[in-house]
């Protein structure tokens, strides 16, 4: 049995991981269930979880399968039950994945209904607004003291390595130390101003243009290809137009979390940003339903349903594949759109999660040509 990732409270699930699931054929358990982070609730998470397991066995017998072949699908998944250190560090929902040799496990911050589905293909829906990230954004947190770079959703954040971000002004490559007959002084925000006789000023501004030039091309290397995860920095206001002169990314906010980030609480700061990235957020994906209206318009958009989106997606015509929210419940067992999720993103497309369609439709797609 391979080993399960282990993390405080979620794991990553990745577009190459929801293409992968969307892929899987043949005789497939998915399961989904809430689960609790603390108190008496956490021992009945595997409790719940082996009744679901066992559920999805009787249903795959149901369906044809021997009881030794139903057993062996489900067999990871029975074993994961006798991890007592895994059930004792979980996130808001567990989606369990099985087929004939091939197993997925991930616990992530969605709390899923309770429900076990058995088909000829994966459920992949509920897992699709996880991969897609379109909750995602960076947290820079910059004063001349300290540096601090979050990856962060409405519901988490985690500080990341700097990697070569210099983690304060004094950690910038090269000679920064003033001479002897300068004198710095940082002030409450954060800021600094380096003090001489005559050109102290220019040398303060020098060295601030330096610090932010190193801080931006770090952050251009954290950044991959693509990238569209917006960055929110929280800072004295006064940084972001010398930040924003070396980090060349559309997606910098122009709005910063006012202050000096160095005394304010990191749960803080993400509520301060989240605040600031929700409406740049919802804006960008009602841009994408607006998109897919043009396209309706102009008799290019694939709205017939899951089996046609399927069809163009296998054909590799599939730009961008919109999905409503209401459509990526669990509730429903997996379907064409399922595997048509996994064939866009193997061909290069896009998935995309709104909160509704023109036309009050669940799902759409927009194709290349």
């Amino acid at each position: 049995m391979a080993d399960f990732t282990r993390t405080a409270e979620a794991d990553s699930l990745s577009t190459s991981d929801l293409a992968e699931l969307g892929a899987v054929t043949g005789r497939a358990v998915s399961i989904y269930m809430p689960t609790a982070r603390a108190g008496a609730a956490v021992r009945e998470n595997p409790i719940r979880a082996k009744a679901l397991i066992k559920d999805a066995e009787n249903g795959l017998r149901a369906n044809g399968a021997t009881a030794d072949q139903a057993a062996e699908i489900v067999r990871p998944l029975v074993a994961l039950l006798e991890d007592t250190e895994y059930w004792q560090h979980l996130a808001d929902g567990l989606a369990m994945f099985a087929a004939e040799g091939f197993h997925r496990v991930y616990r992530l911050t969605i709390d899923f209904p309770e429900v076990a589905h058995v088909s000829d293909r994966l459920a992949v829906l509920p897992v699709v607004s996880a991969a897609v990230h379109q909750d995602a954004f960076l947290l820079l947190a910059l004063s001349q003291n300290k540096v601090r770079l979050f990856d962060a959703t409405f519901s988490t954040l985690s500080e990341r390595d700097l990697g070569s971000i210099p983690s304060s002004v004094e950690d910038l490559e090269g000679e920064t130390t003033p001479p002897p007959h300068q004198q710095q002084r940082f002030a409450a925000g954060g800021g600094g101003m380096v003090h001489s006789h005559g050109t102290g000023a220019e040398v303060g501004s020098v060295q601030l243009d330096k610090f932010l030039r190193q801080v931006a091309h770090g952050v251009c290397e954290v950044l991959e290809p693509n990238d569209r995860r917006p960055v929110v920095v929280a800072t004295v206001a006064e940084y972001l137009p010398g930040l924003r002169e070396h980090l060349d990314y559309p997606h910098l906010l122009d709005e910063v979390v006012a202050g000096n980030p160095d005394t304010t609480r990191p749960d803080e700061l993400h509520q301060r940003a989240w605040a600031i990235v929700h409406p740049a957020l919802r804006a960008r994906a009602e841009a994408e339903a607006a998109r897919f209206g043009d396209a309706i318009g102009a008799g290019r958009a694939v709205a017939g349903g899951g089996s046609d989106i399927l069809h163009a997606a296998r054909d590799g015509r599939v730009d961008t594949l919109l999905l409503t929210r209401r459509r990526c419940t669990a509730d429903h067992g997996p379907d064409d759109l399922d595997a048509a999720v996994g064939q866009v993103l193997a061909t290069s497309g896009r998935v995309v999660v709104v909160d509704s369609l023109p036309g009050d439709l669940a799902e759409g797609a927009i194709p290349r040509f």
